[in-house]
């Protein structure tokens, strides 16, 4: 059986960065696989959160480039990035996770029976391995950032986490 895929999206690297987070992702998961276009779509932001930080982890080898399998899945309601991570997950023959926050990105990946978790959720995994004490900061500072989160879901995350 072929070991677990992670595919990662932009937006999740991106808010984990601007929250003070980005090292949660290599503690959880180890290895990440992105495409290059959500590769291309973070570098391209320069010294907006997570162009750094993924620079780093794909020199340290951790953060893994791929190229996206032909594929027969079509979204054309989604952009490049959550186009090609979905279409890399469906092409790995074992089991994946794929890291996105766009719902519509999700409800595919769903419908095609991967297992999804964004911004939120790796932040309340994190806690529940006991990682960190506390995802309040984490959301506190995606505020900050203007990094957009449902209230409904900060709330959400925020019961399981017995934060509130």
């Amino acid at each position: 059986m072929a070991e677990r895929l992670v595919a990662a999206d932009a937006s999740p690297l991106i808010g984990l960065a601007a929250a003070g987070a980005f090292c949660l992702l290599r503690q959880l998961f180890g290895e990440i696989t992105v495409t290059t276009a959500v590769r291309d779509e973070i570098l391209a932001g320069g010294t907006l959160p997570g162009a750094l930080e993924l620079a780093e982890a794909m020199d340290e080898g951790w953060i893994k480039l791929a190229d996206v399998p032909a594929s027969e899945a079509s979204f054309a309601d989604l952009g490049a990035g959550e186009s090609g991570t979905l279409n890399l997950a469906i092409g790995h023959s074992g089991p994946c996770l794929v890291l996105m926050d766009e719902l519509v990105g999700r409800w595919h990946a769903k419908s095609h029976g991967l297992a999804c978790a964004g911004v939120a959720g790796i932040l309340l995994a994190a806690k529940q391995n006991r990682l960190v004490t506390s995802v309040r900061p984490f959301f506190d500072q995606l505020e900050k950032s203007n990094f957009r989160l449902s209230t409904e879901v900060v709330h959400a995350v925020l019961e399981k986490a017995g934060e509130l």
